[in-house]
């Protein structure tokens, strides 16, 4: 394995920086919303909506990326960022809470957009797979410590200043990201080939398994179904871990895998093939995900998240890379079928407790939606596509 290129590592940086606050309030809110006034079914909405935005201004990004210069959208995008996240720590109602979630999704339309096809256009395509893994890596290991960290402190320290201190030290993806451009231009590398109108359903399907179920119904929901399992703390050798913070830790582990996996997942890709094993990580992810909605011991139900994490972390590495070779409008497409699942997810899993079914529903619900993944990827990358071509 290679370093990452230059470029790539000061873009993830840069935009996990910026999506701090989100992911602290993912963290936070499934188990604190009582205390903000909120309903079980208004953080489904407030954790949504930003999704739903999406859907409208990916392509909008995408045509700004390829029209105008990127500085400007990125300065845009980091600052809106920073904003955002000091507005979640002073909102006292559900208005203004969703009023900037709605902002959150145009920022990250423009973000994730020029991030993506900065780690593109950094290299050969050979070594896209590498270089996916290196974005999606070194983003998510610095959000898993500034999840661990927004977690401690909001235990010492409260709501409010913890949203406050990590929306000023959002600030700083401001010079990285223009660096990141600054260092891209160096390469001097054509732009990646576009396709117009070319976008593969089989792809954008399993984009969408993948967005509802592990950012949306778990990822949202995993605050309540710790605090379910366990009740408002946990002990461990001793000492007592509030949910929040082990809410912290989990979704920082998950990051924490990410970061450490994505790169040697990408590079192992490249190597055997991008597309054969994401039928079976469908299937070892849907069976983890519904034997954790029946168990009752907590360690077991982490070892099994671990388990789903590694199956999601992968097939989110290799399922970018295969529509990010194709370009920035594939891309756009692609991470609109993700947002759109991702829009869903968070409405699927309030859903269930505020109709009064049973918690352990949302990871049984999450299993048979990553099964019908498992279906669509062995028709498009499995045995059942190498047929159908016969």
């Amino acid at each position: 394995m290679k370093r990452p290129p230059l470029p790539v590592f000061y873009i993830s940086t840069a935009a996990s920086l910026s999506t701090l606050g989100d992911a602290v309030l993912y963290a936070i809110l499934p188990s604190y919303y009582p205390h903000l006034g909120l309903a079980p079914f208004q953080v489904g909405i407030i954790l949504s909506v930003n999704r739903w935005i999406r859907l409208g201004t990916n392509h909008m990004a995408e045509h700004c990326y390829r029209c105008y210069p990127n500085v400007p959208w990125l300065i845009f995008a980091f600052l809106m960022g920073s904003v955002v996240t000091a507005v979640y720590g002073i909102a006292g109602t559900f208005i203004i809470f969703l009023g900037a979630r709605i902002f959150w999704g145009v920022s990250v339309s423009f973000t994730r957009q020029t991030s993506i096809m900065t780690a593109v256009e950094s290299g050969s395509e050979v070594y896209l797979g590498e270089r996916m893994g290196y974005y999606r890596g070194i983003s998510a290991m610095w959000v898993a410590l500034g999840l661990i960290l927004g977690g401690l402190s909001h235990d010492a320290f409260g709501f409010t200043p913890t949203l406050i201190a990590l929306s000023i030290l959002s600030l700083f993806a401001i010079p990285l990201g223009v660096l990141s451009q600054q260092r891209l231009k160096q390469l001097k590398k054509p732009p990646a080939e576009d396709i117009a109108g070319k976008w593969d359903l089989g792809v954008m399907l399993c984009g969408f398994v993948i967005g509802t179920v592990g950012a949306g119904i778990v990822m949202s929901t995993l605050g309540l179904i710790l605090k379910e399992r366990i009740g408002e703390s946990f002990g461990i050798a001793g000492y007592s871990i509030g949910v929040v913070a082990l809410t912290s830790i989990m979704l920082g582990l998950y990051r924490l895998i990410r970061g450490i996996m994505s790169p040697i997942f990408g590079n192992i890709a490249d190597r055997i093939g991008r597309e054969r094993p994401i039928p079976f990580l469908f299937l070892f992810g849907a069976i983890a995900l519904s034997i954790s909605g029946i168990c009752i011991d907590p360690i077991l139900l982490v070892v099994l998240m671990v388990v789903f994490f590694i199956c999601g972390i992968t097939l989110d590495t290799l399922l970018f890379a295969q529509a990010a070779q194709s370009g920035p409008r594939s891309i756009a497409s692609f991470v609109t079928a993700v947002d759109l699942g991702m829009s869903i997810g968070p409405l699927i899993g309030w859903s269930i407790p505020h109709f009064g079914f049973p918690i352990n529903y949302i990871l049984v619900s999450g299993g048979a939606i990553y099964m019908i993944g498992a279906i669509v990827a062995l028709k498009k990358f499995g045995i059942l596509g190498e047929l159908n071509k016969q």
